[in-house]
Order: structure tokens, then sequence, then C-alpha cells
């Protein structure tokens, strides 16, 4: 069985020095919100970031 994936780009935090936006990648698999190109991801993976509750609750039908 085939999974189908897909991505959302989330709004990040200002950068300090340089004023810019970061934005990230969120990836969806079959409807679970499974990952994100976040540091916060990098320092723990097993409990979602806030890039991926945001998603969450901006489209409710997916899950975490």
């Amino acid at each position: 069985m085939m999974k189908s994936s897909w991505y959302y780009r989330e709004m990040g935090s200002r950068n300090k020095k340089t004023g810019k936006l970061s934005h990230y990648n969120v990836k969806v698999t079959d409807y679970h919100i499974s990952d994100c190109e976040c540091k916060a991801r990098e320092f723990r993976a097993h409990t979602p970031c806030k890039h991926m509750k945001r998603l969450h609750e901006k489209l409710t039908h997916l899950s975490i």
C-alpha cells in the first residue's frame, strides 16, 4: 500500500537580528501530521512542535 504525503508551509517566528520571518514545511502523511523541518523537532523528535500544533488548529481533519 502506497502512502501519500504532502507538505504545508507554516510561518515561524521572526528573526530578532534580521527581522525576517521564517517558514517551515510541515509534512502530512495520509491525513496525519508527521514531521516538521524546524529546530525543535531535532531536539524533541517525538513531541509535536508549535508549527504542527498550529496546523492542527487550522485544519482539524488532520491528526497529530
